[in-house]
């Protein structure tokens, strides 16, 4: 649900239409950032990927200057996100269970928050023709990639608070790749920290942030030696649970992400290159080596190819 700053100031009432219609794009984008920091709302959204449609929950307030968000899947396997400040948990019922965190509304939101001012450089963001989401009068801004390395992105925003109401994922052409959209929502309502409580039976995957990773784009064992023109690493090389030597890594360029995944002896098995709505994921032996790696994200294919063809592994230092 993922994968946009913690969104600044609470329900902006507009005083007439005109005045609607004369704010900018970028102005519409730090409303929709103000307004996910100061106000709480909770409704029912629906997400379209890869053809399955997966119903979510969702709850949001801000608590203490700190962001509360709890995500809730309806359907399917139960699985919930919970977000309290910069501390992000998975909650699933085995430890096999994933989530894909950057698909998210969330995801989104929270990469976006940290980056809303340098994204402008490889994004382009218009104003189109206002709909209505979820029974509310909504703003639609377009944020088109400024080079073929990313995807764009439709936003819908509540003409009265400028909380998200409906986001999707669109390719150079052809239909959105991924849809994300409320079908009733309640904003402004108090919510209490009981809301927040996880569900029973649920298993934690902690998504602590982790101190402010080095410039280089060395990892332990490996380095990714090209990356799209404004990607950045946002945390070191982080090893997996369980599997010895393993480890993974986050970029991103303030909007769209992807995890580069290095496996030392990973021996001959790959499986095959695939994508599920927004989502690709590609796999690589790397030459005169037994390493797997593996990038996971939301960009086109062809830029996670050429990613995972550029990670080379590194000497044993002596």
């Amino acid at each position: 649900m993922v994968q946009w700053r913690t969104l600044v100031a609470g329900a902006m009432m507009l005083g007439s239409s005109l005045a609607v219609a004369g704010e900018s794009a970028e102005q519409w984008v730090q409303k929709m950032l103000s307004a996910a920091r100061q106000t709480s709302y909770q409704g029912h959204s629906v997400m379209l990927s890869g053809g399955q449609i997966t119903s979510l929950a969702i709850y949001h307030a801000p608590f203490e200057n700190e962001v509360w968000e709890r995500v809730v899947h309806l359907s399917g396997e139960p699985a919930e996100i919970l977000r309290k400040g910069s501390t992000i948990t998975c909650l699933h019922p085995d430890s096999t269970s994933r989530i894909d965190l950057q698909s998210t509304p969330l995801g989104k939101l929270t990469a976006l928050e940290e980056s809303a001012q340098t994204i402008s450089r490889y994004y382009r963001f218009d104003r189109a023709p206002n709909e209505r989401v979820a029974g509310r009068a909504g703003v639609r801004i377009n944020v088109e990639p400024l080079d073929t390395h990313r995807y764009g992105y439709s936003l819908w925003l509540d003409e009265a608070t400028g909380v998200l109401l409906k986001s999707q994922t669109n390719p150079a052409s052809g239909d959105p790749l991924e849809v994300f959209e409320f079908v009733s929502l309640e904003i402004g309502i108090p919510l209490s920290r009981d809301v927040f409580q996880p569900a029973a039976g649920l298993q934690t995957d902690a998504l602590a942030p982790a101190s402010a990773p080095e410039a280089s784009v060395m990892a332990g064992g490996w380095a990714a030696e090209w990356l799209p023109e404004g990607f950045r690493p946002v945390s070191p090389a982080a090893p997996r649970p369980g599997k010895p030597g393993v480890s993974s890594r986050v970029f991103t360029d303030g909007l769209a992400a992807f995890t580069v995944f290095f496996e030392p002896q990973a021996g001959a098995a790959v499986q095959a290159n695939r994508a599920r709505g927004a989502t690709v994921a590609v796999n690589r032996i790397l030459p005169d080596s037994s390493a797997l790696v593996t990038v996971v994200g939301e960009i086109p294919l062809a830029t996670a190819s050429k990613v995972a063809d550029n990670v080379k592994a590194l000497e044993p230092r002596p």
